[in-house]
């Protein structure tokens, strides 16, 4: 039967995997939050930085001030206090009467905190750079830059409850140095971080793609119509594991609904022909089985006369002719259930009944019914197959198929007697062919073996009860079947074959 293949051309693409474009998302997301982190970091820092030097000062000039309003500013008690505020916030603290003598000052950068004072009552100057951040009523904080220097300073000056004046003085150099010295541990982190995502990506991308994969083999085998291959759910389903449960409830019916489409199909075929056949074969049957059983009945019938006439006297030739006549019928018997069963076969009343089911199964089964048979006749067969191989047809008529091939094998077999069976998978399905030693089919003859009482040799199909129907009967079957069969000579023997579906 010649199939037709529709080819479907689609644009030639790259192909990624997911897990690789799950690597890629990951290291993209990773790489831009370090890049925002070292932005951030660059931009942002300073300014925080100065607000929180800034809230210090201030919480620093109220503590103070509070203290010089109930006069323990001053006392040796408080001078740990004042200690500790200068040493928590990192300021320079200088304290000076309304004249400018110092009355109380940190203990380091004395003399830089008096210049200060200095600038900041003497002189109303201001330097490139210098910025007020805040102008209360009691102190004003101001962003200065010390041009010799090139440093920027954050600067408190004003007046405390009791009449002197306070400076504090806090360095902005040292945060731009942690932002530098912190950028460059974060381009060393970065590095890492990225060695780390590469692999963690790869085990993570692995793992929750594989269903992913699994899903993808699934179905690609089904678009190549092999139902076999399940989807296997994990402990702990998501949504994947529904849908691959979904792909196994889908490949079921797809699987049986293809069954079903060809059954349909073989069917259609079949009543087609048979609208076009069925005159032809009845003339055919009744010419044939009129041939057929025509030296039966004569053996019959002179043996019976001849019983009847009491022409044969001796009690053995008496049992050997009943004999005759009863092997006559029997074959008689053979004929006509054969000939009823190919009659109906190809007439159309039999309806395949298709199924998956196991081609090693059913020949070694066959083998095994015919064990005493191969023994008598010293045949050696070779199968040489044990795993299960699963194919797609009516197991009953196939049965039937291969039973005539093998028998035929049996009674025809010579030389080395070795029966060879073979499975060999072809483009569109498995082909199963039987092979025996013995003599080859005259050329003349192989292409009419298939034909309703056609032998070969005639005396030796005669001999083993043979009635040439048994091949006519696999013709009909596995044109049912829509699938090839067929017989050629090899060297020191004959093989017979037919083709099936795989499952």
């Amino acid at each position: 039967m010649k199939k037709h293949k529709i080819n479907f051309k689609t644009p030639h693409r790259k192909n990624i995997s997911i897990s690789t474009e799950l690597a890629i998302s990951i290291l993209l997301v990773t790489a831009v939050m370090l890049s925002l982190v070292y932005f951030m970091n660059s931009v942002f820092l300073s300014t925080i930085y100065l607000r929180y030097k800034k809230e210090a000062m201030e919480e620093s000039f109220s503590e103070l001030d509070e203290a010089s309003a109930d006069g323990t500013l001053y006392t040796a008690k408080y001078r740990v206090t004042f200690e500790k505020i200068c040493g928590r916030n990192n300021l320079q603290i200088l304290i000076a009467s309304s004249n400018g003598v110092p009355v109380l000052t940190s203990q380091n950068e004395k003399d830089m905190l008096v210049s200060q004072l200095y600038r900041v009552m003497f002189s109303n100057e201001q330097e490139d750079g210098d910025k007020i951040v805040l102008n209360e009523e009691s102190y004003t904080i101001e962003l200065r830059k010390d041009s010799r220097m090139g440093e920027q300073y954050l600067i408190l000056w004003g007046t405390l409850s009791d009449g002197n004046i306070i400076i504090m003085r806090a360095g902005m150099q040292p945060i731009k140095e942690s932002a530098k010295i912190s950028n460059s541990f974060l381009l060393f982190i970065a590095l890492i971080v990225i060695c780390v995502a590469v692999i963690v990506s790869y085990f993570i991308g692995e793992k929750i793609t594989e269903p992913v994969k699994q899903l993808n083999k699934i179905s690609k085998s089904m678009t190549n119509l092999d139902f076999n291959a399940k989807y296997v759910p994990r402990k702990r389903m998501n949504e994947l594991d529904q849908l691959g449960e979904n792909m196994n409830s889908m490949s079921e019916k797809l699987e049986q609904t293809i069954l079903e489409l060809k059954q349909a199909n073989l069917s259609l075929k079949h009543d087609i022909s048979v609208l076009n056949d069925n005159e032809k074969r009845r003339r055919e049957f009744l010419s044939n089985v009129s041939h057929e059983l025509k030296t039966p009945i004569a053996l019959i019938q002179g043996y019976a006369e001849g019983l009847s006439d009491g022409i044969f006297t001796d009690p053995e030739d008496q049992k050997y002719y009943a004999d005759v006549i009863s092997d006559e019928a029997k074959k008689m018997n053979t004929i006509v259930k054969e000939l009823l069963d190919l009659n109906q076969l190809e007439g159309g009343q039999y309806n395949l009944d298709l199924e998956r089911f196991d081609i090693v199964e059913l020949i070694k089964g066959t083998i095994g019914e015919n064990k005493l048979l191969i023994e008598e006749n010293g045949i050696t067969v070779k199968f040489p197959y044990d795993q299960p191989y699963y194919v797609v047809g009516d197991d009953f008529f196939i049965e039937r198929v291969f039973v005539n091939y093998l028998t035929n094998a049996i009674h025809y077999c010579e030389g080395e007697k070795i029966i060879d069976i073979r499975l060999e998978e072809i483009e569109d399905g498995v082909k199963i062919s039987v092979m025996n030693t013995g003599n080859n089919i005259p050329e003349d003859s192989i292409g009419h073996v298939f034909e309703k009482f056609y032998k070969v040799d005639k005396a030796r199909t005669r001999a083993y009860g043979g009635s040439g129907i048994g091949l006519s009967i696999v013709k009909a079957v596995m044109e049912l079947h829509g699938r090839d069969y067929g017989v050629y000579n090899v060297d020191g023997g004959v093989v017979f074959y037919f083709t099936l579906d795989k499952g």
